[in-house]
């Protein structure tokens, strides 16, 4: 994690990997908020409007606490420029200079119109204005209008001669008058915008001295001019909408117009965010786009682009638990993309149907990210790993060990964690017997006497349901009693199955005995995991053999009942069997070997001691006590080799013998490999220390079968073995298997 975190070069985020309940996520956040502790917190980021083009807002960064500034500066601007522009627009000296202009063209318009009726009236017709525009008229003697029908022929003939004359004049005029108001009405506008110039750029030029981010004095020019271009908006109501943005978009409010969408505010933070996201979408890793209900419509806003956690993170460590990143696979295509281009970029994508006209598209923002990954081994294995983005973008690989070494200073460290975690969590002390015991089941889930599992956070759950009993006694201390009965009673609620297993075999309905002694027939220890509870239970494997030269078959792999390494341990038999029997003669037998009332599939390697065991019993046709459980895996020298779930095994053979009647002489056989890994419930040591239950441990097959038969095995390298030796009588059977085979032809070519 230390090496992740100092490298800024990109690439180097880190994926931290680790058994559940190993107090992964705790710790990594715990070490990252420490580590980002003494960095200095990253810049704001705020949204302004691009004048220019509305639909692409601009990011811009600023120093921690200037975007909100930045944004109560720009409300205020936009407050006392409704005053300040309301109080020029109605200073004396501009309405002295506005009514001046207004008057002067007015006078021109009249000149212009008077100069139109003169030469109108110079030619025998005049002109008039009404509600619908200039009129050409004819005049009598008199000077006043008459109809044209009304005039004497000869001057009705003149009048139309020049009316087109007159016509084209007043067109002219009226052109003239056009230019002329546009003109005072540029003037006007003049006027006002230098009244409003004169309000406005003090403010701005004090803005610009107060935030000088890179880009933002680019902005305040652009602002400042598109103030002055909507100066009338400024007269409109603060909620009425008057200002028309283009690129289609609905007319907003100077309010929204000139808004800071401030995104990301770190004026109260004193060093970088550790953001933990724990729904990876893609709205909540990069933001979205909001809509606001107006005429009858959703429309979009910059001032409505929400941050995402990349945003939040930004300049800082996001957080990402491994399972939920990959139910949210689209995301992670979006994340290997961002890392990828080093940038934060918001999208769509999510809206379904046509884009709205209008619609923002912000540009992106620089991403500067730590990201950590926190996740099972199995989701960085099967889905991470196999991805070539990921091995480029996930280069730093943290692994918490499953387990620890039960040193001193390792112990001293988890003492504190339980003890610290007790007092926070139940409020009470814990003695040093206590957690003497729950180091024991620590050492117990990890399967070794001289470590500690890793998964803290299960120890924990057992010392704070120790710490409830503790208190319903009515003690302000955990003992270790307190201890022992919440492991009981957590393994007593988690235990129907285990129970129910255990009394079908009482009943009989599984054959499993304790006592006797039967030919090719052995009590396998096996080991079965549910979760949330695990525990052992004998399997009655037995071998049948007979004359022919098939060698060993595994009903189970017959039936499609046995996984590739339960296949591989019986081929390992066989290969046991031929290099100690097979040197003279074919290896000149058949074995059915199975697993008695096993009704599921069987998977492993861990009782290819045990069928070995009753395979050679069946051939040498020697007894096997029963009184004796087996478990461990063998090589084909027969050497006995390490198994899992050694102590749940040696459990629940305990509890069938007990179940049963003790008689002395009951235990198990494991590898002498698994002796550090033993680590019992009190009950089980306890009728170890009485005599009543025993373990044996074994280095090779022959150990094995001669505690199991009480007959010397007789393995020698040479090959001889005595004739009263197990080893002796097993190739005995075999010799006269090898001639009964030859006299009826079963090895077609065989001659002396």
């Amino acid at each position: 994690m230390k090496f992740g975190l100092s490298m800024s070069e990109p690439g180097f985020n880190v994926f931290v990997l680790g058994l559940d309940r190993a107090g992964r996520m705790t710790a990594t956040l715990d070490y990252l908020k420490k580590a980002m502790a003494d960095r200095p917190a990253p810049p704001d980021w705020v949204y302004l409007n691009n004048f220019s083009r509305s639909n692409r807002p601009r990011p811009y960064s600023l120093e921690p606490g200037t975007g909100r500034k930045l944004a109560d500066a720009m409300e205020t601007l936009i407050s006392h420029l409704r005053e300040a522009f309301a109080s020029a627009f109605n200073a004396p000296a501009h309405l002295t200079e506005t009514q001046a202009q207004t008057e002067d063209a007015r006078h021109q318009v009249r000149d212009k119109f008077e100069a139109l009726r003169n030469f109108a009236r110079e030619r025998g017709l005049d002109v008039q204005e009404n509600e619908k525009g200039v009129m050409i008229v004819a005049i009598d003697d008199e000077g006043e209008p008459v109809a044209m029908d009304k005039l004497p022929k000869d001057r009705r003939d003149t009048a139309d001669a020049v009316f087109e004359e007159v016509a084209e004049e007043a067109r002219k005029t009226l052109m003239a008058t056009r230019d002329l108001e546009d003109q005072i009405g540029e003037t006007l506008d003049g006027l006002r915008r230098s009244a409003a110039s004169v309000v406005l750029k003090p403010r701005i030029e004090k803005l610009r001295e107060q935030f000088t981010a890179p880009g933002l004095k680019a902005w305040f020019d652009a602002l400042e001019a598109d103030i002055l271009d909507n100066i009338d908006a400024f007269e409109e109501p603060d909620d009425q909408p008057s200002i028309d943005p283009g690129d289609g978009k609905m007319p907003e409010t100077v309010e929204d117009r000139y808004a800071v969408n401030l995104l990301i505010d770190h004026a109260r933070d004193k060093h970088p965010d550790v953001v933990l996201e724990p729904s990876p979408n893609y709205d909540n890793l990069f933001g979205q786009i909001q809509y606001r209900p107006m005429a009858g419509g959703m429309h979009p806003h910059f001032s409505l682009i929400t941050p995402g956690a990349l945003h939040r993170a930004n300049g800082g460590v996001l957080v990402l638990r491994a399972e939920s990143l990959v139910e949210h696979e689209e995301s992670w295509s979006y994340l290997k993309a961002a890392l990828r281009d080093g940038e934060i970029r918001i999208e769509e994508r999510q809206k379904a149907g046509p884009p709205t006209a209008g619609a923002p598209e912000p540009r992106a923002i620089p991403l500067d990210v730590k990201i950590v990954i926190v996740g099972a081994p199995k989701y960085y294995y099967t889905f991470f790993s196999l991805d070539v983005d990921f091995r480029n973008h996930f280069r730093v690989k943290a692994d918490i060990d499953p387990d620890m070494p039960a040193v001193a200073a390792n112990v001293k460290t988890y003492t504190g964690l339980l003890t610290q975690s007790v007092q926070d969590r139940v409020g009470i002390s814990i003695d040093t017997g206590a957690i003497r015991q729950l180091l024991g089941q620590a050492s117990r889930w990890a399967g070794e006497r001289d470590k500690l599992s890793a998964q803290i956070e299960r120890v924990e759950d057992v010392a704070i349901e120790a710490g409830a009993l503790a208190k319903t006694a009515g003690r302000t201390t955990i003992r270790a009693a307190d201890v022992k009965r919440a492991i009981e009673e957590r393994r007593h609620r988690n235990s129907r199955l285990e129970d129910r297993s255990h009394e079908r075999v009482q009943r009989r309905e599984v054959l499993i005995d304790s006592f006797g002694s039967v030919i090719g027939q052995v009590n396998a220890l096996t080991v079965l995991d549910y979760g949330d509870h695990a525990f052992g239970l004998p399997a009655r494997v037995t071998a049948r053999s007979y004359v022919g030269n098939l060698g060993v078959l595994n009903i189970e792999r017959m039936v499609d009942l046995s996984g590739p390494l339960q296949q591989k341990s019986v081929m390992t038999i066989e290969g046991f069997l031929k290099s100690r029997f097979a040197q003279e003669f074919p290896l000149s037998f058949a074995c059915s070997v199975t697993f008695e009332q096993n009704y599921g599939g069987i998977e492993g390697d861990s009782a290819s001691l045990a069928e070995l065991c009753a395979i050679i019993s069946a051939i040498a046709h020697v007894p096997i006590k029963q009184n004796i459980g087996v478990t461990g895996s063998m090589n084909q020298f027969g050497e006995a080799q390490v198994v899992g779930g050694i102590s749940h095994k040696i459990e629940g053979f305990y509890r069938i013998c007990a179940d049963q009647g003790f008689t002395g002489d009951q235990g198990v056989i494991v590898p002498a490999a698994n002796a550090e890994n033993i680590i019992l419930r009190d009950e089980v040591v306890q009728a170890i220390r009485q005599g009543k239950f025993n373990i044996w441990t074994i280095d090779n097959i022959s150990d094995a079968i001669e505690i199991l038969t009480g007959k010397p095995c007789g393995d020698h390298a040479d090959g001889e073995y005595p004739k009263d030796s197990v080893f002796g009588l097993a190739l005995e059977r075999l010799r006269r298997n090898d001639v009964l085979l030859r006299e009826r032809h079963a090895y077609p070519g065989w001659s002396e």
